[in-house]
């Protein structure tokens, strides 16, 4: 490899786990999820009350509406009525959002109440278990958050076949990985050698 160049990405195109393997992994604290500028624009917010959620931050807006102004620049935006629409999708960030100097960030209320849709995010969202029992197969839509722990995951019903019994999961490139591993890991996943096909 050349100096500079990157490394090259190894990891699978998608990681096939159970909701409960799934749900069992941790958050690494990415914080893509909480600020829309940090997948430009392709995390929003669906329903924004008018009260912005103050109540939950002591009376000062929590989560504000953003609008891009040049490449990579964004700006405060008032709310506004069409926000509160479900189905409109509004930029925001989070001001309890703490960027770190890692470029992680931590949630400056996750101790307390916060709105439903940080703890939904991305495994726990109502209706789950019945869109993974219909469709078999669900992607999580989190192909913008190259950092999430739930990057690259879809998941799948328990009594797929894809399912390895003692790892827990399947890679696309039909690699078993392996199932102790800790979250911090994710992003390079070792792999045993492919399973055999029947």
């Amino acid at each position: 490899m050349t100096a500079g160049a990157a490394e090259p990405d190894l990891s699978p195109a998608r990681r096939y786990l159970t909701l409960e393997a799934a749900r069992a992994l941790d958050c690494n604290a990415c914080g893509d999820c909480c600020n829309s500028s940090r997948t430009e624009g392709f995390w929003t917010w669906g329903g924004l009350p008018d009260g912005q959620y103050a109540t939950l931050n002591d009376g000062a807006p929590l989560i504000i509406p953003v609008e891009r102004i040049t490449a990579g620049k964004w700006r405060d935006r008032a709310w506004r009525a069409e926000d509160a629409t479900p189905a409109t999708s509004t930029p925001f960030r989070c001001s309890a959002f703490r960027p770190q100097e890692d470029g992680r960030g931590l949630c400056g209320i996750h101790d307390r109440e916060r709105p439903l849709q940080c703890g939904e995010f991305p495994v726990h969202t109502p209706g789950l278990e019945d869109d993974i029992a219909t469709r078999r197969v669900l992607h999580l839509e989190t192909s913008a958050f190259p950092k999430c722990t739930w990057h690259r995951v879809d998941v799948i019903a328990g009594d797929e076949p894809a399912v390895d019994p003692h790892g827990g999961c399947v890679d696309s490139d039909g690699y078993v990985a392996l199932g102790g591993l800790p979250p911090s890991l994710l992003g390079r996943w070792r792999a045993e050698p492919p399973m055999p096909r029947v």
